[in-house]
């Protein structure tokens, strides 16, 4: 994390708002009633974008980390779309067993990774990305293993591995023909074998959708999604948003009004470079119909020549001093307070403005932060253990009284120091460190 506030403002942010001025980005914008263009650009500003470089590296660390702690191998498996019985009604069509429907390889050992779709997306690259942990340690980690090699490796568990989970439908589905194998069953509830669903990101709904299948699998994830109305702005900007995907989405899908804010109005933040979410709202991707006449930002899901320049290579936090005055907190966002402390004391008060402010949950502090998971819970770990908020992220009397102190900084001392002085940390910082 960088130690300069202007560093802190010119990747993401900037990046973000060059969204709009590539080609794409103005064929798109200039859809919009000129009223409607400020919302539009407010819309864009607010998605997370990951790169290639962002998804690749921290998908492979999760999948690592996770490996690594435990002592047998393990099976991966690329989650795709799977057959489904066909000799059901069309609504109540359940998939097939996994290894009744997959390719073994002469030798018996794998199975195919991919379908027979010719529209592969992300499935593609992760198994391209478990085909190399493969490569660099193969005994550890298998390469969508047969069943037969599952028994004789005598793995530990089996990784599900995808990049998003949006409604957690495809996700569900795939478990669920791993789930109709009398055998696989039979590890999974004796804890001879573990169920491991490893995600780049997902959001909210979704997560818990897994959660609650009946196989109960570990699921981890790296960054969080937050719902565009969960965002850490005024629920003035969300309405605006809100209405916007409604009245567009209108002109972009007409009748099909369950995608005009994302499928299962899932509303979703985040888009990849290799492929926008269908959990996105409608006006950003482009209906995948003939003769459409609405241009997507991100046409038919995919990322346009011209805007994959603006995916940064990692993300980081974006503008502290503009998330004090999205949310409302404009005195101390004024005070300059951010200005006098290290990281550290900027985002414990930028989370504890948040807090303030009743946005409690993890992914909108991590939206606001730019951390991931595992990082958004250390440092919200540390701010209970410094009696700043409860541990059910409600800020407490002590919290306050540090928020309080930081918006007098500047009518206390108008003297400038420089970023990062130790003495502008929180008074209960000053005896621990991260």
């Amino acid at each position: 994390m960088t130690a300069s506030l202007d560093k802190t403002q010119s990747t993401d942010e900037k990046l973000a708002r060059q969204l709009i001025y590539t080609a794409q980005g103005q064929k798109w914008l200039n859809q919009f009633d000129q009223f409607d263009q400020e919302a539009a650009k407010l819309l864009a500003r607010s998605l997370t974008l990951v790169s290639h470089v962002e998804f690749r590296r921290n998908l492979e660390e999760l999948i690592l980390e996770r490996g690594n702690s435990l002592v047998g191998s393990v099976g991966l498996y690329s989650v795709r779309e799977l057959k489904k019985d066909t000799s059901c009604p069309s609504w109540n069509r359940s998939v097939l067993p996994f290894f009744e429907q997959v390719t073994a390889s002469s030798d018996g050992k794998t199975v195919n990774s991919l379908s027979a779709s010719s529209d592969q997306g992300s499935e593609a690259i992760v198994a391209q990305i478990i085909r190399q942990l493969s490569k660099s340690d193969p005994v550890k980690y298998l390469n969508h293993p047969s069943k037969d090699a599952l028994r004789d490796q005598k793995c530990d568990a089996l990784f599900f591995v995808d990049d998003f989970v949006g409604s957690g439908r495809r996700v569900s589905n795939f478990i669920d023909a791993f789930w109709k194998d009398k055998t696989i069953v039979s590890w999974l509830s004796s804890k001879h074998i573990a169920l491991n669903i490893i995600t780049y990101s997902g959001t909210g709904e979704g997560i818990k959708r897994l959660q609650r299948h009946r196989s109960r699998p570990d699921v981890t994830i790296h960054r969080d999604t937050p719902a565009l109305h969960m965002l850490p702005i005024s629920q003035e900007r969300r309405e605006i948003i809100y209405d916007l995907c409604e009245k567009y989405g209108k002109r972009a899908l007409k009748t099909r009004g369950h995608f005009w804010w994302g499928y299962q109005k899932g509303m979703a933040s985040l888009v990849f470079e290799h492929g926008c979410p269908n959990n996105t709202p409608a006006i950003l991707w482009d209906p995948d119909y003939k003769n459409a006449k609405w241009i997507g930002l991100f046409p038919n899901r995919t990322v346009d020549a011209s805007t994959t320049s603006v995916f940064p290579t990692e993300i980081v936090q974006g503008d502290p001093v503009k998330t004090l005055y999205d949310v409302g907190q404009i005195r101390l966002a004024k005070s300059g307070a951010l200005l006098r402390r290290g990281k550290i004391g900027q985002l414990v008060l930028i989370v504890l403005a948040l807090i303030a402010q009743g946005q409690r949950k993890r992914s909108s502090i991590s939206h606001a932060t730019g951390l991931s998971v595992k990082d958004c819970e250390h440092l919200l770990s540390k701010c209970v253990e410094w009696q700043f908020i409860s541990g059910e992220r409600r800020i407490t009397p002590r919290g306050v009284s540090e928020l309080r102190a930081a918006k007098m900084t500047q009518q206390k001392n108008n003297e400038t120091v420089d970023v990062g002085s130790d003495y502008y940390y929180p008074q209960q910082l000053r005896a621990t460190t991260c």
